[in-house]
């Protein structure tokens, strides 16, 4: 049988026992000259105009029926079975496809930040050893914002940077901007002022680990209390130091050692100065950055293919519906 939500318009074939649980469940139940599950699929290819939470049963009602013979039908409820089965099983292995990209990525960066992607490349060069250092040493600043006296924020002016700024590991500012005046930031939040260049990540979560470098968009910025900049030295490549903390090594271990209050996920500042950095020689920092943004671009193209392939998948179905109910299935 077919069952048909009177108010959401879902239709589902049902082949098992079952209890009615609502008055908006109408109980369709086919007679001899239809096979209930080709009714089913030329249902699901009606287009049901919406009338919000209204009932839908006395459209549906109204709608003619093509009735091909007994045989027919059976073809193309079988035809459709069979495609709707092939769909899902895609479907199914390319769902993992977002997991494995998402595990791909994170080995590429603990490869990078632990010398194992370019392990014969300074081999070959014969280059210095990676050594270790704390941030509060090879960064200039280390530094956690500050926010206005009374939420005195502006229009426009200097930007204001929140965590949910920090989107995908990229800054997201136009979506939600937030400003400062100049008078403000000198005189009450001077502390926070960041700079281009410099590598910021979130030190108040769930969820933590989230890092981005800001951009040239602006001569400067700001940020509040639940983010610390790190200013690298001029030893310090600030693509591998974004790099470096997207890995997420370095603050899993901290976070190992102080998890307190549940729910309540914070590092603190002192904490991030003594975050241990690991430094390769410039030379081969430059060769990370490079070999991971090759292998990032890569993935971002497979994701890409993934996403247009996922739009085409939630678009098949009803184009064979369309197909079917027009005689042209086995074209």
């Amino acid at each position: 049988i077919i069952i048909f939500g009177d108010h959401t318009r879902n239709i589902k074939y049902v082949d098992f026992p079952f209890a009615a649980g609502a008055d908006g469940t109408k109980i369709l139940h086919t007679t001899s000259i239809l096979d209930s599950k080709f009714f089913y699929y030329y249902l699901k290819s009606l287009q049901i105009p919406n009338l919000g939470y209204s009932r839908h049963y006395s459209i549906l009602k109204q709608l003619d029926v093509p009735v091909p013979s007994l045989n027919e039908q059976k073809q193309i409820a079988e035809k459709l079975d069979k495609l709707f089965d092939q769909i899902e099983t895609i479907k199914e292995a390319s769902n993992k496809i977002p997991e494995l990209l998402k595990n791909f990525r994170q080995q590429v960066l603990t490869y990078a930040v632990t010398g194992k992607l370019t392990e014969e490349w300074r081999k070959e060069r014969q280059l210095d050893e990676w050594h270790t250092e704390l941030a509060k040493d090879c960064c200039e600043k280390v530094q956690s914002g500050g926010t206005p006296k009374g939420g005195q924020f502006a229009l426009s002016g200097i930007p204001f940077l929140k965590v949910y700024n920090i989107v995908g590991n990229k800054i997201d500012f136009e979506s939600e901007p937030q400003y400062v005046s100049e008078e403000i930031q000198n005189s009450q939040i001077k502390k926070s002022i960041t700079y281009p260049g410099d590598v910021i990540m979130n030190i108040v979560g769930p969820p933590l680990n989230k890092v981005a470098i800001i951009p040239d968009t602006y001569k400067e910025w700001n940020i509040n209390p639940a983010i610390t900049l790190f200013r690298p030295k001029e030893y310090l490549n600030n693509q591998y130091l974004y790099y470096f903390f997207c890995e997420g090594a370095s603050v899993n271990s901290v976070l190992d050692k102080t998890r307190g209050v549940v729910g309540q996920v914070n590092i603190s500042l002192s904490q991030c100065r003594e975050f241990a950095i690991s430094i390769p020689p410039m030379e081969e920092q430059l060769e990370i950055v490079k070999r991971v943004q090759i292998l990032f671009d890569i993935l971002d193209d497979v994701e890409r293919r993934y996403n247009t392939l996922c739009e085409k998948l939630d678009k098949l179905p009803q184009a064979l519906l369309c197909k079917a109910f027009k005689g042209e299935l086995n074209r």
